[in-house]
């Protein structure tokens, strides 16, 4: 089993934090625990074949029920994304904060030379291209896209922060305490990712009324097919 050291474990804490978003690998997104369903909830029987059509029957009727229930409590699907954009972008404002977080810092641990460059760096990449970018998030897809963007350049600086051993070390005993200009970013992130999280709930409702239409329209297939071999 691999071991993970103090100092390897710290830095992927603070790189789950930092990024709050969604994994990437191979140049391509990967689910996200937000905005994807993880696993279908709700899908036709595996053993359909071997049922009767009583038994279909019944397990469609369940379904309907169940469908029924999740739209009437369930916005309609793009109110619903356009609902949990709208706490995503809150997020946002905050994740973006960082721009002025970096400066903070270098002024706090007394940064001077190249590694203050490559820090201001960043501040200004977010400032701009990042904040560009945002410009054209206008749904869910959108935002997947820009996502992607902004983790990729904080992934970047947050490997270039684990080159510097003294800057690295402060950083991570600063971040424990909200008096500090990354303490204070690092609560009002979590605060307002904790708002993302308990709203996910909207579009995952969509994702089960996806789910349950497909489910039913397996099994309508399966009962046809039955009483067409029957004529």
């Amino acid at each position: 089993m691999l071991k993970i050291g103090p100092k390897t474990a710290i830095f992927a804490a603070i790189m789950s934090f930092m990024v709050s978003s969604w994994c990437f690998a191979g140049g391509e997104t990967q689910k996200s625990p937000i905005l994807d369903r993880v696993k279908v909830l709700h899908k036709a029987p595996e053993n359909m074949h071997t049922l009767s059509l009583e038994q279909l029957r019944v397990e469609r009727a369940s379904r309907v029920r169940d469908l029924a229930v999740i739209k009437e409590a369930t916005d309609e699907p793009e109110v619903a994304k356009q609902k949990l954009l709208d706490s995503i972008m809150a997020h946002d404002d905050k994740r973006l904060n960082i721009v002025h977080v970096i400066p903070q810092m270098i002024e706090a641990y007394g940064i001077e030379g190249k590694f203050k460059e490559t820090l201001m760096g960043y501040s200004s990449t977010f400032d701009n291209e990042i904040r560009t970018a945002r410009n054209d998030v206008h749904s869910i897809d959108d935002y997947k896209s820009y996502d992607f963007r902004f983790s990729a350049v904080y992934m970047s600086m947050m490997f270039k922060f684990n080159e510097n051993k003294t800057f690295h070390e402060k950083m991570i005993a600063d971040m424990k305490d909200s008096s500090t200009a990354i303490g204070k970013y690092r609560k009002e992130l979590d605060e307002s990712y904790a708002k993302v999280s308990h709203d996910k709930y909207l579009i995952q409702d969509v994702y089960s009324v996806n789910e349950l239409e497909q489910a039913i329209a397996e099994i309508d297939g399966e009962i046809a097919k039955r009483q067409k071999a029957e004529l």
